[in-house]
């Protein structure tokens, strides 16, 4: 220990990182070089690129294992069930990487952990096009870490999120989201998680009138409560993607009630 109880910047942790890809490699380098000399041990779960995924993780030193695709949740639990050796295991969608900060605030999260920490959160920031939106859809603070065994998957049709069996602590800094490459693609992934959630949805009456009252709610919340208005065209793009996806997921499930 050093540096006020930090571990030695340059000492991999007891920690496995585990990946999940597939025909990911507008991101996954970045992913996998913002967790090189952290963790013991990287795996990554491929579930069938075809774009060059797999070589580039094993050339930047993961261990890959192929899983065909069983949905979001079950994907997860699988790569979560891979980190069998450490007590920390760190869980990254491959368009999440972590700033040095964050790097430094989980090296501080694990070394400071007393033995009832069970988890740890970090905060992601969406990086949209070439620059941070600083205040749509931020703070979202998500539990990503963990001992060995206390995380368990939320099986969700789409956003699955972890829950621990105990104390949960947070990191300082920031984890890098790359989620959408331009408005276009932001509408598409909306839409395609609009198809999965609808059937989980039980229909509302007067949808139309519901789907609006629920783009103003958004509008509200991120433009001006958030101050959403400060991030200029790339949050009013954010907030316009957040705002099709809510509206296509109220129409689909009042369509597929019908």
């Amino acid at each position: 220990m050093g540096n006020g109880g930090r571990v030695n910047d340059s000492t991999p942790l007891d920690l496995t990182v585990v990946v999940t890809t597939f025909n990911s490699m507008r991101t996954i380098e970045r992913c996998l070089l913002s967790v090189r000399g952290l963790a013991m041990d990287v795996y990554v779960v491929d579930s069938g690129s075809t774009d060059g995924t797999i070589d580039a993780c094993r050339a930047l030193g993961a261990q890959v294992t192929h899983h065909a695709w069983e949905g979001y949740a079950k994907q997860k639990a699988f790569a979560m069930s891979l980190a069998t050796t450490r007590e920390w295991v760190l869980l990254l969608d491959s368009d999440e990487s972590l700033e040095t900060d964050l790097q430094l605030g989980l090296r501080d999260a694990i070394a400071c952990a007393t033995s009832n920490t069970r988890a740890i959160e970090i905060n992601r920031k969406m990086w949209y096009v070439g620059g941070w939106i600083h205040h749509v859809g931020f703070p979202d603070w998500v539990v990503r870490c963990g001992r060995r065994a206390a995380l368990t998957v939320v099986d969700l049709p789409v956003h699955e999120r972890f829950e621990a069996d105990g104390l949960t602590v947070r990191a300082s800094g920031i984890c890098r989201h790359d989620s959408w490459d331009g408005i276009c693609d932001g509408i598409e992934r909306g839409v395609r998680y609009a198809r999965l959630s609808a059937d989980t949805k039980s229909p509302a009456h007067f949808p139309v009138l519901r789907a609006t009252i629920s783009i103003f709610a958004i509008i509200v919340k991120q433009g001006i409560i958030r101050r959403g208005f400060l991030d200029g065209w790339r949050g009013a793009s954010a907030i316009a993607i957040y705002a099709t996806g809510k509206f296509a997921s109220t129409m689909a499930s009042f369509e597929r009630g019908k």
